[in-house]
């Protein structure tokens, strides 16, 4: 393998850039919004239908079209697709700005669509074996670094020059980004093996006999649990601090970035971790023990951050669950890509696919689950979530795939 970790520093500020560029609207919103006579729930509308159905439905076909033409060129545009979403956003006319607004988001969910399949279909073709899992994570922990660095560095930015500067800035590293994977990340002739390309025909007829995986689908609904319990936190902290625990919103808005800066600091420890005891037992063996150890941790912590009666406490203990959920991830994806060796972009999309739908089944249940039971019941329930996940992980024998190849 050549220029691993070029290629895994380059992963890392894709995944960064596009997820600071995914949150810049969560900052821009509280000035956009009433300048442009949006509500609040008009936002969440735009957001749910605009980007997160497009970047959940289109995660297959970014994952084939990055296995055709290569992670260099599909990283590059997808975030160029990002940046002309956010600078047009920046620049939209005052009317018809719903419509122009759902449009822009649409671009943003399709464009962002590519990278995770792409960068796990990358990691699984320049990295050695024995150090995927650590450079997975990395990429994956880098995530965590962009959302949380977006309202640090965009309120600023808005309070000084307004909201529409949030996207111009935004736009602009997108662009720089951009133009880094394409002049530093090697071109797709460097890692090929010599096979001529499969036709599209026979990417897709490979792809619906992975899809059919029995290995691939217990996996996928495993990081369904997985991902639905992360989104607990990624989309509702917030209002559990101040809703749950009777913190102000600037408190909250300090704390609320725990989670995320947990589990970029854990993250590539625990995939370092399970790389060292895939060396002694077998890769397989260490992504499943590492896999159910996080899971376990992560049910674990959430019930005691249910429990435990001081605030700070609590967070504490929810951001080392949330730190687990991170964890976690890197097995998730490196397994994918084993099992869809010849199709690792589909076999990665179609992991993240089902983990978006975790996603938006636990965005719509929480707020339902917290006016009925409360902040303690819920949070039980999703440690509950997190023990199924772990189970699910007995079930997937890696060592018994052979890999799929094209018809």
């Amino acid at each position: 393998m050549i220029n691993n970790w070029r290629v895994v520093g380059l992963l890392c500020l894709a995944s960064g850039v596009a997820y600071l560029m995914r949150s810049d609207i969560a900052v821009a919103q509280e000035r956009m919004a009433p300048a442009l006579g949006l509500t609040m729930a008009d936002m969440g509308v735009i957001t749910a239908w605009g980007f997160q159905l497009s970047y959940a439905l289109l995660q297959v076909p970014a994952g084939l079209f990055g296995e055709r033409f290569g992670a260099r060129t599909t990283l590059a545009l997808a975030l160029l697709g990002c940046s002309i979403a956010s600078l047009t956003t920046g620049f939209m006319p005052q009317s018809g700005a719903s419509m122009t607004l759902v449009g822009t988001r649409i671009l943003l969910g399709v464009s962002q669509a590519a990278v995770f399949p792409v960068a796990a279909m990358a990691v699984s073709q320049y990295v050695a074996s024995e150090h995927r899992i650590r450079a997975n994570a990395f990429y994956i922990s880098s995530s965590a670094l962009g959302a949380a660095i977006a309202p640090l560095l965009m309120a600023p930015v808005m309070e000084q020059f307004g909201w529409r500067a949030v996207f111009v800035l935004s736009g602009v590293i997108g662009s720089l980004a951009a133009v880094s994977c394409l002049a530093l990340m090697p071109r797709p002739e460097a890692v090929t093996t010599g096979r001529a390309s499969p036709t599209f025909a026979a990417q897709l007829r490979a792809t619906q006999l992975l899809m059919r995986e029995p290995n691939l689908q217990r996996l996928s609904v495993a990081y369904l649990l997985h991902s639905a319990v992360y989104f607990v936190f990624v989309f509702w902290f917030f209002r559990y601090l101040t809703e749950g625990r009777g913190f102000t919103v600037l408190a909250s808005g300090v704390w609320a970035s725990l989670p995320s800066i947990a589990g970029f600091v854990c993250a590539p420890l625990i995939g370092g971790a399970a790389d060292r005891l895939g060396r002694r037992i077998g890769s397989s063996s260490a992504r499943r023990r590492v896999a159910m150890a996080c899971l376990l941790g992560s049910a674990a912590f959430a019930l005691t951050g249910a429990a435990v009666p001081g605030a700070f406490l609590a967070i504490a203990a929810l951001s080392l669950s949330s730190a687990c959920l991170n964890g976690a991830e890197s097995p998730f994806f490196t397994t994918a890509t084993e099992i869809g060796a010849s199709n690792p972009g589909a076999a990665a999309g179609f992991l993240n696919l089902m983990g978006n739908l975790g996603g938006v089944l636990s965005i719509w249940l929480v707020p339902r689950m917290s006016a009925a039971w409360g902040w303690n019941g819920t949070l039980s329930f999703w440690a509950a979530v997190a023990f199924a996940a772990a189970l699910l992980w007995l079930t997937v024998r890696v060592e018994e795939t052979a890999p799929l190849r094209a018809a």
